[in-house]
């Protein structure tokens, strides 16, 4: 069909091509879209579009930046496989103030010849707010709909105008000619040709292959993905929005529950087994099985997330060892039917977690892994109980050896496994972030936009650079403390044996729970660094190994 760029975009903003719901997620970065522009600008290719022609009604999703349009059927309309990155940036790209954001809409910088998204640069950001003409926005010189052609060679005079005005023309106005064709070269971008191709059949199972097909370029489809967009099929359309849904929410998204995650978590509870890699076709046909599968789904992953987050005080991805090592525990509460671990069952779980963290069980083989222990739940039938214990006896005993000191000191990463059980161990006796004295779970559950705490060196990196120490022997667990952000900042670089001398006694009772001493403050002495971080290395592994039960069997 012989469409330029500017026809698809206003069919895609108008409804007349429309993303089938298998279609994933809009995930380009700012980069990616400036690029893509840039290319246009060059005249460089910019790929084919593809899109399913069908005279069936078929669902489909929401785009990036607005709902579903109204349907029109005037001669052209059909569901894109394949361009669904390009055509949302490109319709983005042009939005107006009023009904785009910053960070979507493009600009053009005349002087240096640039696109960017308005929000790339704080200082471009200034600049658009002042109004400077040579930031051109790409709405006011790309018309988004016929109507609004005949304006463009107006505003192209109006630009050069205020560029005369502001005296941005360069000497004598030498860089009129030049910026006048600059002008006119981005008020005809859309104008480009647009490579289109049409792919008229009517079976859904067709498309689906040349969508699974033409995405095998660019970022490749993974097996998650592939069964994700099967489940666009007809038997399953009832449940894709409502796991989209859920795995949109805050909570979820924290800890890093995605679609593919929800999914996996989906086949899992259907099935008794996570692999993608050997579905049937078939397997999600059955209408009501999969409905009632996905019910069980949600409610018991709601329940495993709330178990992580409220019983171990892991609410986002930075803390959480592995989202995969919730899929058995989800898989455990939909066999049962229960939403909630109680008593030994809730230790259990617990300690299943935690110490599959602490050895990075799910660190690879993810099928094969969390099926081992899906499958040691399987064989206990329906028994709460079993199952917990279950799922703990599946952990190798060989994995169950004690932390040792100098694995401790040899934990430089902030984030690391063992800080991450360090952290559920500090939740676990309600410790106090100092000077504040506030309390780690009170802080943690106030639900502000980011992490409220932040892992603090109790020996700062740039007091101890002040005295030509080695910064990488600061990297360890052994220096690290769990404080909220706000004390973070207020100790800041000082010297810790001073911090310790100005706190008070309530203030020093909350610092001991991390700093495990009282009375041995000559320990935060900078000639002491060696003797605390031995010191401490052994005390945390000591109340870890007494908090995980480690080495007792």
């Amino acid at each position: 069909m012989d469409l330029n760029v500017g026809d698809l975009v206003q069919r895609f903003d108008t409804g007349e091509i429309r993303l089938p719901i298998m279609q994933r997620d809009y995930v380009w970065k700012p980069k990616k879209v400036v690029e893509l522009l840039d290319s246009l600008y060059r005249g460089w290719p910019i790929g084919s579009f593809y899109v399913w022609q069908t005279t069936d009604d078929q669902a489909s999703r929401k785009r990036a930046g607005g709902a579903i349009p109204a349907r029109r059927m005037d001669g052209f309309y059909g569901f894109l496989l394949d361009g669904q990155q390009r055509l949302t940036s490109l319709s983005l790209s042009i939005r107006n103030e009023s009904n785009g954001s910053l960070s979507e809409r493009a600009f053009f910088d005349l002087e240096n010849e640039k696109f960017y998204l308005g929000a790339m640069r704080k200082t471009l950001a200034k600049r658009i707010d002042a109004n400077d003409p040579l930031i051109v926005s790409l709405s006011d010189l790309i018309p988004s709909s016929r109507d609004e052609e005949a304006g463009v060679f107006k505003r192209i005079e109006q630009i050069v105008v205020s560029l005369r005005e502001q005296k941005k023309l360069g000497p004598g106005n030498r860089n009129e000619g030049l910026y006048r064709e600059r002008l006119h070269k981005i008020a005809g971008l859309y104008k480009r040709k647009a490579l289109c191709e049409e792919f008229p059949d009517e079976e859904e199972e067709n498309a689906f292959q040349l969508f699974r097909r033409l995405n095998k370029g660019g970022t490749s489809l993974s097996a998650g993905d592939v069964e994700a967009a099967r489940l666009a099929s007809a038997a399953t359309k009832k449940i894709l929005e409502p796991m989209r849904a859920v795995a949109a929410e805050r909570d979820m998204r924290s800890l890093g529950v995605n679609f593919i995650f929800l999914l996996r978590c989906l086949v899992t509870v259907h099935r008794g087994n996570c692999s993608f890699s050997k579905l049937p076709k078939s397997w999600a046909e059955d209408t009501g099985e999969i409905e009632s599968s996905w019910r069980a789904t949600e409610r018991s992953l709601r329940a495993a997330v709330e178990f992580v987050r409220s019983e171990i005080g892991w609410t986002t991805r930075r803390w959480l060892p592995s989202a995969n090592a919730l899929i058995p525990v989800v898989y455990l509460l939909a066999k049962s039917g229960k939403t909630s671990l109680k008593g030994k069952d809730a230790a259990l779980v617990r300690k299943y977690l935690l110490v599959s963290g602490l050895r990075g069980l799910f660190r690879s083989s993810t099928e094969t892994t969390v099926n081992s222990y899906v499958n040691a739940v399987l064989k206990t039938k329906s028994d709460l109980s079993k199952s917990c214990k279950a799922l703990f006896d599946r952990i190798p005993n060989n994995r169950l050896y004690k932390i040792r000191k100098d694995e401790v000191r040899n934990a430089t990463n902030l984030y690391s496994s063992l800080m991450q059980v360090y952290f559920a161990y500090l939740y676990a006796i309600d410790a106090k972030s100092w000077p504040s004295g506030r309390s780690l779970r009170h802080i943690l559950h106030e639900k502000l936009p980011v992490d409220p705490l932040a892992v603090h060196h109790i020996f700062p990196k740039k007091f101890m650079q002040d005295f030509d120490f080695p910064i990488e022997r600061l990297n360890t667990a052994s220096n690290y403390a769990i404080l909220s952000q706000a004390d973070n900042a207020e100790l800041g670089d000082r010297d810790p044996f001073d911090v310790w001398r100005t706190l008070k006694t309530n203030q020093r009772e909350c610092a001991s729970q991390q700093l495990f001493f009282v009375g041995k403050d000559d320990l935060l002495r900078r000639e002491a660094y060696e003797e605390f971080i031995d010191f401490r290395a052994e005390k945390i592994a000591e109340k870890l190994n007494e908090f995980l039960e480690l080495g007792t069997t």
